[in-house]
């Protein structure tokens, strides 16, 4: 009875050790096989894709030779169309009252003023550098941006004073 008893455990054993083999011989016949088709893909698309690229090239050489090399003087601009130019992005003033300046800073000369909430159209420029200034309750630390105003005049403002959006920066004081 205990031959029995050591017999089967060596049994299970073993089995379990076959059932393992050919697993794993299985599994690495299927992924040579994936291998093998994720190469033959990637070849076919690379054929593909220089067989488009020699086509591109061939096109782009007919284009070239149609094409006038001569020099030619410029044209001069077309006058001004009636048509509407494209529109500014819109800035708000966000302070109870914003100097607009001849050029970015504190030093420079106050050419408006405006009240909350007035509407300056944003010119796509803004200093490299930023300014800490004290604007009573909050002292922040941001850049000047150029603007325009409804009348036309063209100047900058302190960044923290304008927003994209109507609101109110609280802790300003007004001078």
């Amino acid at each position: 009875m205990s031959e029995e008893k050591g017999l089967l455990p060596k049994l299970e054993i073993i089995i379990v050790g076959v059932l393992f083999l050919v697993f794993l011989i299985w599994s690495i016949s299927k992924c040579s096989a994936t291998r093998k088709a994720y190469s033959k893909q990637a070849a076919e698309e690379q054929a593909e894709q220089n067989r488009l690229d020699s086509l591109d090239k061939a096109k782009a050489q007919e284009a070239l030779a149609g094409l006038d090399t001569s020099i030619q003087p410029l044209k001069k601009p077309a006058p001004p169309s009636d048509q509407p130019r494209e529109r500014l992005t819109p800035l708000y003033v966000i302070t109870p009252a914003l100097n607009l300046r001849s050029g970015p800073g504190l030093k420079f000369t106050v050419l408006e003023r405006y009240n909350l909430h007035d509407e300056l159209q944003f010119l796509g420029e803004v200093t490299d550098t930023t300014q800490r200034i004290d604007l009573g309750d909050i002292v922040t630390d941001e850049p000047w941006v150029k603007v325009k105003s409804p009348k036309g005049t063209e100047g900058w403002v302190y960044g923290a004073c304008v927003d994209f959006y109507k609101r109110e920066l609280k802790g300003v004081e007004a001078d």
